[in-house]
């Protein structure tokens, strides 16, 4: 299959569909895109939140940051260099995966 040039349903401008893409797209049953790259993103960043944030503190060091989950939530935060150091395992809150459970049962609980 060839790549295809497409027009982005929102912004119209046009975008190309490489011909491997389309070989990806069959494999997970999935239509091609009618977006450009830069408008699915625009769509999936909307879900993030983005615009309230909250003075939080890093529960490893302490130091206070800005998050985007307020500290009553119950999320963990971490500052930024904690988060990418080696200094901390992120085994610690895992949880075990029980196999005669459905999947989605079990992520709901998790989320909780």
């Amino acid at each position: 299959m060839k790549n295809e040039t497409k027009i982005c349903q929102n912004c119209k401008k046009n975008f190309t569909i490489e011909s491997d893409d389309f070989g990806f797209y069959e494999k997970i049953k999935v239509p091609p895109p009618t977006f450009c790259p830069e408008c699915r993103m625009q769509r999936r960043f909307t879900w993030r939140n983005e615009r309230s944030l909250y003075h939080n503190k890093c529960i490893a060091t302490g130091k206070n940051v800005v998050s985007g989950f307020s500290s009553d939530s119950g999320m963990i935060v971490y500052e930024r260099d904690f988060w990418w150091s080696d200094k901390w395992d992120p085994m610690s809150f895992g949880v075990d995966y029980d196999f005669s459970k459905p999947f989605f049962l079990q992520f709901y609980h998790w989320r909780i």
